[in-house]
C-alpha cells in the first residue's frame, strides 16, 4: 500500500468533480462572451460614452472576447492530461459504472449523440485552436510573419463562438443527468449588466455637459482645428 499521495495519484479523477469544473468553465466563458456582446452593443447605441472613453471600452470588449475564446478552447482540448469534454466521453465509455442513471445501451446512445455534437463543431474548433495556440496563449512567429494567412485560418464570429458554448452545454447536461450530478449551466445573459450601467454613465455625461453649457455657453466646435 502506497503513501496517501501515491494513492491519490493512482485514483482516477472523480466524474462528478470533472463535470462540475467543466460546467464552471462554460458558465464563466459564456459570462465573458455576454459581457463582450453587451459592451459592444451598448457603446454602439451610446456614442457619447464611446467618444469619452473609446480605448477603455474597446479594450474591455476585446479582453472579454479573448477570455471567452480561451475558456471555449479548454472545453474541447484533446491532450490526455486535460479534463475536457473528449476526456469525459472517453471516461463514459471506459467507466460506465460512474453513470448509474443510465443503462449500458442508454449510455452508448448518449455518447454517440455527444460525439456527433462535438464533431459538428470541428471546423470552428480548428479556427479556435489557431487563435488560442498561435495568438492568445502564444505569439507564434509564423503568425507575426504572415498575419493574413492567420486571419484566414482563424475566422470565428460571435455567433459561432456562442454555438461552441451551446454544444458544450448540451453535452454536459446530458452527461450530468446520466451521472446523477444534477448540474445546470448558467446562461451568460445572467451577467448582462453592462447596458444599464452605460446608460447611467451616459446620462451623467450628458447632464454634466448641459450644466456646463448653461454656465459658460455652448462649447465651440474644435473639429478640424489641428
Amino acid at each position: 500500500m502506497g503513501t496517501p499521495a501515491q494513492v491519490a495519484q493512482m485514483a482516477p479523477l472523480d466524474i462528478g468533480n470533472a463535470i462540475h469544473e467543466l460546467v464552471n468553465q462554460v458558465t464563466i466563458g459564456t459570462a465573458h462572451l455576454s459581457f463582450a456582446k453587451s459592451v459592444a452593443a451598448a457603446t454602439n447605441s451610446h456614442p457619447v460614452i464611446l467618444s469619452v472613453s473609446p480605448h477603455f471600452f474597446v479594450m474591455t470588449t476585446n479582453a472579454h472576447l479573448e477570455c471567452a475564446q480561451l475558456y471555449a478552447a479548454k472545453l474541447f482540448d484533446k491532450p490526455r492530461d486535460c479534463a475536457s469534454i473528449p476526456w469525459l466521453l472517453e471516461q463514459a465509455r471506459n467507466r460506465p459504472q460512474a453513470f448509474a442513471n443510465a443503462t449500458i445501451t442508454e449510455l452508448g446512445v448518449a455518447i454517440q449523440g455527444a460525439e456527433a455534437i462535438s464533431s459538428a463543431q470541428d471546423p470552428l474548433l480548428t479556427s479556435l485552436k489557431h487563435r488560442r495556440d498561435r495568438w492568445l496563449a502564444h505569439l507564434d512567429r509564423k503568425t507575426v510573419k504572415d498575419q493574413a494567412t492567420f486571419a484566414e485560418n482563424a475566422k470565428l464570429t460571435f455567433k459561432e463562438l456562442e454555438g461552441i458554448f451551446a454544444a458544450a452545454t448540451e453535452i454536459l447536461k446530458s452527461m450530468a443527468i446520466l451521472h446523477g450530478a444534477g448540474e445546470s449551466v448558467i446562461d451568460g445573459s445572467h451577467y448582462n449588466d453592462f447596458a444599464p450601467t452605460l446608460q447611467l454613465i451616459e446620462k451623467g455625461v450628458q447632464a454634466n455637459a448641459t450644466e456646463l453649457e448653461q454656465r459658460i455657453g455652448p462649447c465651440p466646435d474644435v473639429e478640424g482645428s489641428f
